[in-house]
């Protein structure tokens, strides 16, 4: 962000999501809705089913079936939390879509100044919550700094980095077509899925690739 709009701009915030309790409260509650359910999927394909990471066709046919699913997924999972009522002490209940609109008209008409921006977002109220702490250590094992209690204005130095490998398709074009063809019904039938299809929907067309004679020694 800050490559592409320059530095010192306020485009990133920096810091551990644990001084920020809403946001750590919200990725808590992604990874409980979210998160786990694939992290646990993918770690029983690759036990059971055959999956092989270090193998680039896998790898591919992995991001073909199931990034689009987990696209769709998380847009439900993000339209339901947005929508959902929140309870508010001493205010009315509302979700944080209504919080977000109120927000932004407050904000324009008092145009407020945060005087304290290093402990801005912190509820102190929150901040002991083993559940939300517990979730933060368990996703920050490397975290050095935990005894400042504040958001630094520039980056860790131990920031969490995930290279996300080009996978190569296994096909020519020409193959790749019949595959298509092949595989359009079972992604069809997955429509409105649940992880038991996912299960069966990557055994099916893992078993359709490898029983290709010219993709067989590729894939498997």
């Amino acid at each position: 962000m800050e490559e592409v709009r320059g530095i010192e701009r306020s485009s990133y915030i920096w810091g551990r999501s644990i001084h920020n309790i809403r946001i750590e409260r919200l990725w808590a509650d992604v990874t409980n809705g979210l998160g786990q359910k694939w992290k646990e999927f993918f770690q029983t394909l690759e036990a059971y089913n055959n999956l092989n990471v270090n193998n680039d066709s896998h790898l591919w046919l992995l991001h073909f079936l199931f990034l689009p699913l987990i696209n769709d997924d998380a847009g439900q999972w993000v339209a339901s939390w947005n929508h959902h009522v929140l309870g508010c002490h001493g205010e009315p209940h509302r979700s944080p879509h209504d919080m977000f609109i109120q927000g932004v008209f407050i904000e324009l008409a008092e145009d407020q100044e945060v005087e304290d921006i290093a402990s801005y977002g912190i509820d102190w109220n929150d901040l002991d919550d083993q559940r939300l702490l517990a979730h933060h250590n368990t996703h920050n094992p490397e975290d050095g700094d935990s005894t400042n209690p504040f958001v630094s204005n520039h980056p860790d130095s131990n920031l969490s980095h995930v290279e996300v490998p080009v996978s190569r398709c296994p096909f020519t074009n020409t193959q790749l077509q019949s595959f298509l063809s092949d595989v359009q019904p079972l992604l069809d039938s997955s429509l409105y899925i649940d992880m038991h299809s996912c299960h069966l929907l990557w055994i099916q067309t893992l078993a359709l690739v490898s029983s290709s004679r010219t993709a067989a020694d590729t894939v498997t």
